[in-house]
């Protein structure tokens, strides 16, 4: 009595109602500071989740049992009397053998089992488990859903050269250690290519000898012929330019330059000085961090985490997620820590789900009988002949092995 109620189709109705009419109270009202996991989080709300899945659990193990079964139990119908209660059948002319039948079924795709004088064909059993494999992998998504509670999430932030073995827990409130060492080894933000402008100085009488327009990556003629620069990187928040200088082809150097009056010496000598004079507001593309894992002060993992791409070890994924400038000109930088254990398990659930829902509704399940009673051979439809499309699938059934068992007489 109460594995039929877990497992009644009225009881799962009336939790996804449930869930679905508290899902939108939660979205309407959140909880205090408006946070909406919390809500979600809550032990009443994972408790209507565990009865669903509980109610799923038994539905899955009632269908496995079927699936398991159902084989024997066909085999028991194709034996007895309950063979006129098949609303399709076809008594086959001429008595054939079964060796014939089980050859013209076969013919047509059908897997035989043959027993006691009964036989039995089944084809498309990927498709017959495709709904329990769909109901396992929404229990494995939930399953791994339950495991990220047993991992964690915390932030850090640190300036450039700095490390940290601990991480701050926002739910307990507290530094909690994080089982290694994390350096920040340098931090930059990535800009789309900036358009500028610099200006090439008369060093004695400070006039503007020529301004040049241009972006990162592009190469402009200096006034001293021969003469090329092409611009390698400009930083905006110190205005700092770089240029890569070439004569006749051949480098000749890096040469580096900031704005204002603050004085940079260069190997190389222009004749002139070279000063960026202004450019366009920056677009931020991407910030970029150089990071290490240290081990008992021991270098174990070097490796760069950008936006949308974390470094992860020892099942602990990196994020970055700010970062700033003190007054000073240091830059710092934001990370976020996270281990979900239960992370795999999604994605198997994820992965199983797909797989499953391809199966039962692209691969077909149908099974038939061949029984023998009174003297007569009937061919039974006995699974996945509904409708009447079903009825006509049976019916090409039919003629294809009539048309076999002729073929095989002549």
């Amino acid at each position: 009595m109460i594995l039929s109620f877990l497992s009644s189709l009225r009881l799962t109705l009336t939790l996804l109602l449930g869930l679905a009419l508290v899902a939108v109270a939660g979205t309407l009202k959140p909880f205090a500071g408006g946070r909406y996991d919390l809500f979600y989080q809550s032990p009443w709300f994972r408790l209507l989740l565990a009865l669903l899945a509980l109610n799923m659990a038994v539905c899955t193990l009632k269908t496995i049992r079927r699936n398991l079964r159902e084989k024997r139990n066909a085999l028991e119908l194709l034996r007895g009397e309950q063979v006129f209660a098949v609303p399709l059948r076809y008594v086959l002319p001429g008595n054939p053998s079964l060796d014939l039948l089980e050859k013209g079924l076969a013919g047509q795709g059908y897997r035989i089992d043959r027993s006691g004088g009964v036989l039995l064909g089944r084809r498309g059993l990927a498709g017959r488990w495709g709904s329990t494999l769909v109901h396992l992998s929404v229990l494995a998504i939930m399953i791994g859903a339950l495991g990220a509670g047993l991992g964690f999430v915390g932030t850090l932030n640190m300036y450039v050269g700095d490390r940290s073995a601990v991480y701050f827990d926002w739910d307990r409130q507290e530094d909690l250690p994080l089982g290694f060492e994390f350096r920040l080894d340098s931090f930059e933000p990535l800009y789309y290519p900036i358009e500028l402008q610099f200006v090439a100085i008369d060093p004695e009488t400070r006039q503007v000898i020529q301004a040049y327009t241009t972006s990162e990556g592009e190469t402009v003629d200096l006034p001293t012929p021969g003469v090329r620069a092409r611009v390698i990187k400009f930083i905006p928040e110190d205005e700092h330019l770089v240029l890569a200088i070439s004569r006749g082809g051949a480098e000749l150097g890096e040469y580096h330059t900031f704005g204002g009056t603050k004085a940079l010496s260069n190997p190389i000598d222009l004749g002139f000085e070279i000063r960026p004079s202004a450019f366009r507001t920056p677009i931020l593309r991407q910030l970029h961090s150089e990071v290490s894992i240290l081990e008992k002060g021991e270098r174990v993992q070097q490796g760069v985490i950008e936006i949308n791409h974390p470094l992860v070890h020892r099942g602990v994924a990196i994020y970055q997620t700010a970062y700033a400038r003190d007054e000073k000109g240091f830059w710092s930088a934001g990370f976020q820590f996270s281990r979900d254990p239960g992370e795999p398990v999604v994605w198997v659930g994820c992965i199983l789900l797909i797989l499953g829902l391809l199966a039962a509704f692209a691969i077909p399940y149908r099974a038939v009988g061949v029984s023998r009673i009174g003297g007569e051979t009937l061919l039974l439809a006995l699974a996945g002949f509904r409708g009447a499309g079903g009825s006509g699938a049976f019916d090409d059934l039919e003629r294809g092995v009539a048309a076999s068992l002729a073929e095989k007489a002549s």
